[in-house]
């Protein structure tokens, strides 16, 4: 995706008709072994103080505000925090909340030390030093970024992508929070993981999030060949594809705060 704030609105805004949801079973599985990975990595988050930095849907805030103390989750699409609230008030969740807004327009002081941990997952939000150092000023004991690690095979996208001259990889995420944190004299922990997930929807839903994501990687969409694919790749009225992933999970535990912050 070619990463302007307008880009990531449309993208996350269309992507939140069909995302996953924090309590469905695939997925809070998956949520509960990374958060046990994190856990054996010296990341405890049970009765902590929490920031989700591109929280989504609620993926994990939501799971978490059982065990943890308060929860604030920040994202810049509406529709995905609209899903977040419908889901707290589903669950009678009382203690997470979410507000709309990006990372890095959000002013240092109004999170400056309100938080135990500062939390961010397969999210674009994080993406220099000042995002993280941003995200290290809120958290009073440390911080977990889950990212991208060089690896995203899905072979119904991949021919997608060449079709309209695009390449199909992972987006930045680990190795560039690594650099930054290793040129900032932190001392993170590591753990890589690989991860797949399966998607179902119809055509014309398909059809929809490939003409999104086309136009916000900078390519035009060549509908009539999308739909001629799409028709050919249904089975029982739905295009199945799965998303292979590797991902990593980074935690460090925050510095001594500097004069200034």
């Amino acid at each position: 995706m070619i990463n302007t704030p307008g880009n990531e609105k449309t993208f996350w805004n269309c992507r939140a008709r069909n995302y996953p949801l924090p309590f469905d079973a695939a997925t809070l599985r998956k949520t509960r072994r990374i958060l046990r990975l994190l856990r054996g990595m010296g990341a405890e988050l049970g009765g902590r103080d929490i920031l989700d930095i591109g929280c989504g849907t609620g993926i994990y805030a939501l799971p978490l505000a059982g065990k943890a103390g308060k929860i604030l989750g920040i994202d810049t699409s509406p529709a995905m925090l609209k899903v977040f609230r419908a889901q707290a008030r589903a669950r009678k969740i009382k203690n997470a909340r979410c507000r709309a807004a990006a990372w890095g327009k959000v002013p240092s002081a109004e999170v400056l030390d309100r938080f135990d941990i500062a939390l961010a997952s397969m999210t674009m939000a994080i993406r220099g030093k000042a995002d993280l150092l941003k995200m290290e000023a809120a958290a009073r004991e440390r911080c977990i970024y889950i990212g991208w690690a060089g690896v995203r095979k899905n072979s119904f996208l991949e021919a997608v992508y060449e079709h309209h001259g695009l390449k199909y990889r992972a987006p930045e995420g680990a190795g560039r929070v690594l650099k930054v944190l290793r040129a900032l004299g932190r001392s993170p922990r590591v753990k890589y993981i690989t991860d797949s997930w399966a998607k179902s929807a119809t055509p014309a839903v398909t059809l929809r999030e490939l003409t999104v994501t086309i136009r916000v990687n900078g390519a035009r969409p060549d509908r009539r060949w999308l739909a001629a694919c799409l028709g050919q790749k249904a089975r029982g009225g739905k295009v199945r594809q799965v998303t292979r992933v590797r991902k990593a999970l980074i935690t460090w535990v925050r510095p001594e705060r500097r004069p200034g912050f």
